[in-house]
């Protein structure tokens, strides 16, 4: 994990930083904050979160997304790792073209299960991935 994150629930205050970060990163879902939401945070300020919702015991992870500057230093590992541990299973929607984040959700154990076709509001498929948690 990188050095000096830290890892808390997200808070109201915290929003205008997330969307800066969205700003910051076109290929990453464009959620408003209206789920949980899990932020990791150096030197005080918001470097990235994860937006999810834990329903039964299954997991949905709605949007992940680090600052620019942060990527490839174990931000976003350390928030799925984090959520890993809240529910037995996971399941999450990533834009076909979307090959880093495709990427990195099969090296952190995701599968593929299916897509929709169409699913985003410019006609982009969605491919579907699921991860029973590695902590079981």
């Amino acid at each position: 994990m990188a050095e000096d994150l830290v890892l808390r629930q997200g808070e109201s205050g915290d929003e205008e930083r997330m969307a800066a970060i969205l700003a910051g990163a076109p290929e990453a879902a464009q959620w408003k904050n209206e789920f949980s939401t899990l932020v990791a945070e150096a030197g005080g300020e918001v470097v990235g979160f994860a937006v999810y919702r834990i329903v039964a015991g299954e997991g949905e992870l709605l949007n992940l997304a680090v600052e620019a500057g942060w990527r490839r230093r174990g931000v976003a590992t350390a928030l799925l790792d984090r959520l890993m541990a809240e529910a037995g299973l996971w399941h999450l929607e990533v834009r076909e073209s979307n090959e880093k984040a495709i990427a990195f959700y099969q090296r952190c154990g995701f599968e593929w299960v299916g897509e929709r076709r169409g699913y985003y509001r410019d006609g982009e498929t969605a491919l579907l991935y699921s991860c029973f948690s590695r902590t079981e």
